[in-house]
């Protein structure tokens, strides 16, 4: 069994889809061949995920299991890059390029690694070549209709994706700078309220409080908001909980904000709901922000549409 907690994760535990490249390259190399699914289930019961962990969905209308999802797309790019090959539709082997690279590194698989092979690149290559020019006839292989669930499939990677790239930019942003996004971030998500103010502490004297959010005019509804620009392993633990809300006092407040980059441990969670201090951890802070367009900017745009019923019945 493969320990869940030594691949690459967010910061709830579960694993990235690149996280599950060497897992499901490893699984792929126990038989000649696989269904689709017998892999991907073989796959996720190998890391060994805990029940909130193998049970958690997306929030789309079609619920899937993050997991299988994330592993679906590991063997994506795997037969992109050649490590796997399809003989038959919803069937799967491993290659020879696969077994060496599985002998090589293991279950330290990058998205880096398969990127960087020849027949990924020649795959993008073909890709940006026929971009402009729709009508360039492809292979059988490459002709293919995408279902509205496998667009949608493929948006959640897509955000998966942005999120850890925010986390990372994040976690190397000056921490004043951090504290404005933050409070930036609040913002934009209504807590300023009409005519509210906020503002972020100096630096020599913010006595444990990071920001001031000012809900109205006359500063009656008042959230105060710390924040910690940590690394992934370094833990928030109770300790720093009980630390805010004693700023909290000192300031007679009775609402706060925790953010981080990193996550809470069981204690803080619990300290936090006793303490009435709203947590927002790095998996959640990534989420928010891509939801209020914080730190972020749309690229592209593509709206699906349907037929309206009711404007023909008029």
């Amino acid at each position: 069994m493969i320990d869940y907690k030594t691949l690459k994760h967010s910061d709830n535990g579960m694993p990235t889809w690149d996280g599950f490249l060497g897992p499901t390259l490893a699984m792929a190399s126990t038989k000649k061949q696989w269904k689709l699914h017998d892999l991907m289930n073989e796959t996720v019961k190998s890391v060994s995920l805990p029940k909130e962990l193998a049970e958690m969905r997306y929030a789309s209308k079609w619920h899937d299991p993050v997991a299988l999802n994330r592993v679906n797309w590991a063997i994506s790019d795997l037969k992109l890059s050649g490590m796997l090959h399809s003989p038959k539709r919803g069937q799967y082997e491993i290659t020879d390029l696969g077994k060496s690279i599985l002998k090589e590194y293991d279950l330290n698989i990058t998205r880096e690694l398969i990127h960087s092979q020849s027949a990924y690149i020649e795959h993008k290559e073909r890709l940006a070549n026929n971009k402009n020019n729709v009508s360039d006839s492809v292979s059988e292989e490459e002709t293919f209709e995408l279902t509205e669930k496998q667009i949608s499939s493929w948006f959640d990677k897509q955000t998966s994706d942005l999120a850890e790239q925010l986390l990372t930019k994040l976690r190397g942003t000056d921490p004043y700078q951090f504290e404005h996004m933050m409070v930036t971030l609040l913002n934009n998500m209504g807590y300023k309220g009409t005519d509210g103010q906020s503002l972020v502490t100096q630096k020599s004297n913010d006595g444990g409080i990071d920001g001031i959010i000012n809900q109205d005019p006359l500063g009656l509804q008042t959230i105060y908001v710390q924040v910690k620009r940590y690394a992934e392993n370094n833990v928030i633990g109770s300790p720093e909980i009980d630390s805010f809300s004693g700023a909290l006092r000192r300031k007679r407040a009775d609402r706060g904000v925790f953010i981080t980059t990193s996550s809470f441990t069981s204690g803080a969670q619990q300290a936090a709901k006793q303490l009435n201090i709203a947590l927002v951890d790095g998996e959640m802070l990534t989420n928010l922000m891509i939801q209020y367009k914080v730190g972020v900017q749309i690229h592209q745009v593509y709206e699906l549409y349907d037929v309206d019923d009711d404007f023909f019945e008029e």
